[in-house]
C-alpha cells in the first residue's frame, strides 16, 4: 500500500520527525463515500477533502453552466493539488508507474463519473434504464482503474488473469 508522510492537520507542510503521520491512498470505496458526501473510515485524509471537493465543484458546474469557466479552473487548481501530494509519495518497487498515472486527474474523472450516474440515478423514469446502468458501469470502470492504479497492477497483469 502506498503512504504519505505528512505533520498531523497539514497535507501541505513538509514532514518533520517525531510528528508523522502515515497516510494509505483511499481505496475505491472510500472515494465513492466521499463523492456522495457519506463519511468513510479515512475521514480525515486530504484526498477525501479534495475528491468531496471535486464531487461538489461538478454538482455546481451542472446546477451553473455559466460559472463553467471558474468551476474548471478550481477543478484544475484540485487535480495539481492531488498530483503535487501525490509526487510526495515514497517510490518503492511498485509505486514507479504512479509517476506516469495522473492520479488527480483519475479523481476528477471518478468524481464527474459519480455526480452524472447519481443525477440519473436520481432524474430517470426508471431506475431500469439503460443510461442510468451505464453510468454507473463507468464508474466501476473508473473505480477498478484506481485501484489498479494505487496497488499497482498493470493492464497486462489484470488480462493475464483473466
Amino acid at each position: 500500500m502506498f503512504v504519505r508522510e505528512r505533520i498531523s492537520g497539514s497535507p501541505s507542510l513538509p514532514a518533520s520527525p517525531g510528528s508523522v503521520t502515515r497516510l494509505p491512498l483511499p481505496d475505491q470505496r472510500d472515494l465513492v463515500a466521499a463523492f456522495g458526501g457519506h463519511r468513510c473510515v479515512l475521514d480525515d485524509h486530504p484526498m477525501i477533502a479534495w475528491a468531496r471537493a471535486l464531487a461538489a465543484l461538478h454538482r455546481q458546474r451542472h446546477a451553473e453552466p455559466l460559472s463553467t469557466a471558474g468551476i474548471d479552473c478550481r477543478r484544475a487548481e484540485l487535480v495539481a493539488a492531488i498530483d503535487r501530494w501525490v509526487a510526495g509519495l515514497p517510490r518503492r518497487g511498485a509505486t514507479t508507474h504512479l509517476c506516469t498515472e495522473p492520479l488527480g486527474a483519475t479523481v476528477d474523472r471518478m468524481a464527474a463519473a459519480h455526480v452524472h450516474a447519481s443525477h440519473l440515478l436520481h432524474t430517470a423514469e426508471k431506475v431500469s434504464d439503460d443510461r442510468v446502468h451505464a453510468a454507473w458501469y463507468r464508474l466501476a470502470l473508473l473505480a477498478d482503474e484506481w485501484t489498479d492504479m494505487v496497488t499497482g497492477a498493470t493492464r497486462s497483469q489484470a488480462r493475464e488473469a483473466k
